[in-house]
């Protein structure tokens, strides 16, 4: 990819615009994900299979299944979009979405005098998981091209 300064009018244009639609490419990613999996839950709930109990594995293996893949598709969409840096984009959401998700299950609720316990930190744990698979995945993305950038 050419350097910026490089880029026609019309290039930088449009290099400007997806930088612009990283983070809203990210929220959108996440959003689709919540939705689908919501879908498949209504139907899996409709089929029987919502009998799984009141079990704490049962409720963590859903937490983990609801938040996880939204989570992770934050990153990896929100990266898909940045032009160049793919990394260090994947780095900067993987950030965000750790300290938004540290604001809204942790601190924001002992800053509302809510008792935080182990709800609160499964969902934390299930997000940061999230976001930290989607960097990983995004990591293995980029190394694989530079490896295969210098094999050829």
């Amino acid at each position: 990819m050419r350097p910026f300064s490089e880029l026609t009018g019309r290039g930088k244009l449009f290099e400007v615009l997806r930088w612009l639609c990283v983070l809203p490419t990210a929220l959108l990613g996440d959003i689709v994900v919540q939705f689908v999996i919501g879908a498949v839950v209504q139907i899996a709930s409709y089929g029987g299979w919502g009998g799984l109990g009141d079990s704490n594995i049962a409720y963590a293996l859903g937490v983990f299944l609801y938040y996880v893949p939204r989570k992770s598709a934050f990153v990896i969409a929100g990266a898909k979009m940045a032009p160049r840096h793919q990394m260090a984009t994947a780095i900067g959401l993987t950030v965000l979405g750790l300290l938004f998700s540290l604001m809204t299950h942790v601190v924001g609720q002992h800053l509302a005098g809510n008792r935080v316990g182990i709800v609160n930190y499964t969902h934390f744990v299930a997000e940061s998981a999230g976001v930290l698979g989607g960097a990983a995945y995004i990591l293995l993305q980029v190394w694989r091209k530079a490896r295969a950038g210098t094999t050829a």
